[in-house]
């Protein structure tokens, strides 16, 4: 029994240092800056709320392994919370903690380049949605039309699915089919694209910021043609999809919404003369005058490229939804 115990606190001992392991780890983060490499601005809050909370955690493990009161480490739920696993299982469960915590500290952070934006594909309005638009309205239209009449979203599903609804409705749980009191759908910022827009349209030279490079994009995308023999300014890096012409390639950034796991290309093509010799991955500042041009049956924005310049990759290579 004795020895029980002494495993049972080491136990506790190794989580409390897991722990304190973590809250180390994202203090790391934190000082370094790197922290926007994982997660939006918008979530840093939630960072320092986990920061205290798992310092907390860990030096109560670390206080109740080394204490000498049996009540402390048992409870009366009439388990033996003692009971010996075997060494293997024991190891395995911890290193998966370990791990990305060692990991954390001896290898740098690995920025999202073109390999996994091959795999995602650029963000483009024109191209985000592949199915045609329905009679009735566009997908955002019948999307807020369904939140204010949840009945009239379940009728059309039950006329597009039919019987396998029916089928399978015995296990689904009972949702309901009202608003809960207090609830409010929430607006889009129109206006504020709406101005932003505007400003845009007044511009010499569109300048695309870190700040406003995801809505800047989107508004192009949304009337490219509108700002056509506009001049523009852009940092990116270059990508490329593999049925490409040898002069094109999209100039690209990620764009993080919540957390890296989100993340997104947002992206706009640019044509080049000497394109082939910028390499994937390759962080450029260009200048240009937006065109449009057809890509896979979609009418699309394009830069026709007039300057490139190869430079650094940013202190700050992500962009970030503000909303």
């Amino acid at each position: 029994m004795h020895n029980q115990q002494s495993q049972y606190r080491f136990q506790v001992y190794i989580r409390g240092i897991i722990l304190i392991g973590f809250t180390l780890l994202m203090i790391k983060l934190l000082i370094t800056g790197n922290m926007v490499n994982f997660i939006a601005p918008k979530m840093m809050p939630f960072m320092y709320f986990a920061i205290v909370v798992f310092l907390i955690l860990g030096v109560i493990q670390i206080w109740r392994s080394g204490s000498k009161k049996q009540a402390e480490l048992y409870c009366d739920c009439g388990i033996d919370h003692t009971a010996p696993s075997t060494p293997v299982r024991s190891i395995f469960v911890y290193l998966l903690f370990i791990i990305p915590i060692v990991t954390g500290f001896l290898f740098p952070e690995v920025i999202l380049d073109s390999s996994v934006a091959a795999k995602r594909g650029f963000k483009s309005f024109a191209t985000a949605d592949t199915q045609p638009v329905e009679e009735g309205g566009t997908g955002t239209e019948k999307a807020e039309a369904y939140l204010n009449d949840p009945e009239a979203y379940m009728e059309e599903l039950d006329e597009r699915i039919g019987d396998k609804v029916l089928e399978s409705s015995s296990n689904i749980p009972e949702v309901p089919l009202e608003h809960p009191e207090g609830f409010e759908v929430q607006e889009r910022p129109v206006d504020i694209y709406a101005q932003l827009e505007k400003e845009m349209l007044e511009m010499e030279t569109i300048q695309f910021t870190d700040e406003n490079y995801i809505a800047m994009t989107t508004i192009i995308d949304q009337n490219p043609e509108q700002f056509v023999g506009k001049k523009v300014e852009i940092v990116g890096f270059v990508f490329r999809e593999h049925d490409f012409n040898e002069n094109q390639f999209v100039i690209a950034r990620f764009g993080l919404s919540c957390c890296v796991a989100d993340a997104s290309v947002f992206g706009t093509l640019a044509s080049f003369p000497e394109a082939k010799q910028y390499g994937d991955d390759k962080w450029v500042k260009l200048e240009g005058t937006l065109i449009t041009t057809n890509y896979q049956d979609w009418t699309l924005p394009s830069i026709d490229v007039s300057s490139i310049e190869v430079i650094e990759q940013p202190e700050t290579p992500y962009v970030y939804e503000k909303y």
